[in-house]
């Protein structure tokens, strides 16, 4: 009888995902990844946080040599920088057919990866202290929608699009005299904010009591609505938000391609579609995905608010973000 030779367990491929930290590591790598590794338990995955898509971008370049991270999750500007420095591997439907159930606004030229999910900017609010639920980015400049503002300032994502939302309610003409407009009318609030750049953040600070209102992106704000009822809301205003998008890229030389393709293809297909919109707040970028029409309304992606949302070329932005932040400093936007 032959001996019955002892096989060691299969070590599992180890795929690392830099991405953003904070509250959205904790929901992501439980909610949304858990169930990967569950139905891939050849495949060990760890999420490695950092502060900002900046910091990711520092990274990738410190390791461009040798690369110890495989997915790398970066809003749009960023990824536009780091795949012209080939810091990324091109995805594209014939490597990753499930590239092909993807919305249009997903493929964005000069950028590797794919949109894996979209986020809307919103008001967060304290119903304690605005009891009607703001409707428009216009109740934002009436007091009787909370007396006590919290704004970031540039270069933060939330003030870049704020500068945007301005310039396109009070603009009008070319791109620097909708800036100017939009500065202008920034300048108008100056008397009611209360709270610049607040630490930890915006949400936070609304939840606190610390402020009444101010803008923020919308899956956070919708997980603080969440996890503190009663003392913060979450609006997307009807009259059309900008909208940024979380791109999933796959970095060049990255030590396990084959089982990060895994992980990314997953990411982007119907179940992990639904988790991202239903648990965290994101609207989805799969048009396979069977997602409520309640859970849509709340990432800001009903048929309705889609139609209604304001494209950002991040890209430029990102490229002349100093400017936008010296123009702030210029109107006295932001702390002394």
């Amino acid at each position: 009888m032959p001996a019955i030779i002892a096989r060691p367990a299969r070590a599992a491929r180890e795929v690392t995902i830099i991405g953003a930290g904070g509250w959205f590591q904790t929901a992501f790598d439980t909610t949304v990844l858990g169930p990967f590794r569950k139905a891939h338990p050849d495949i060990a995955v760890f999420f490695y946080p950092l502060g900002n898509a900046f910091q990711v971008l520092g990274l990738l370049r410190g390791q461009r040599a040798a690369p110890s991270s495989d997915i790398a999750l970066v809003e749009t500007g960023v990824a536009a920088r780091a795949t012209t420095e080939g810091l990324f591997s091109p995805l594209d439907a014939a490597t990753m057919p499930v590239i092909k159930d993807l919305i249009s606004q997903a493929i964005m030229p000069g950028i590797a990866g794919p949109a894996l999910m979209l986020d809307s900017l919103a008001l967060g609010y304290n119903p304690a202290r605005v009891k009607r639920a703001p409707q428009t980015w216009r109740n934002l400049w009436d007091p009787s929608y909370g007396p006590r503002i919290a704004l970031q300032t540039p270069p933060n994502p939330v003030a870049l699009a704020l500068t945007a939302v301005a310039g396109g309610l009070f603009g009008g003409g070319t791109a620097a005299q909708s800036l100017d407009s939009g500065l202008t009318a920034l300048a108008q609030l100056t008397p009611r904010v209360v709270l610049w750049d607040p630490v930890p953040d915006v949400y936070s600070a609304i939840a606190a009591g610390d402020a009444d209102i101010g803008p923020g992106w919308n899956a956070r704000a919708q997980n603080q609505a969440a996890l503190t009822p009663g003392r913060f809301g979450a609006a997307v205003p009807g009259d059309g938000s900008p909208i940024v998008a979380t791109t999933i890229n796959l970095v060049k030389g990255a030590p396990q391609q084959a089982a990060a393709r895994t992980l990314i293809a997953w990411l982007l297909g119907p179940e992990a579609q639904k988790l991202l919109t239903e648990a965290l707040y994101f609207a989805p970028v799969n048009t396979k995905a069977d997602i409520s029409g309640a859970s849509l309304a709340r990432a800001g992606a009903a048929p309705e608010m889609v139609a209604h949302r304001k494209e950002m070329d991040w890209a430029t932005v990102d490229a002349i973000r100093g400017q936008i932040a010296a123009a702030w400093r210029k109107r006295n936007l932001g702390n002394p």
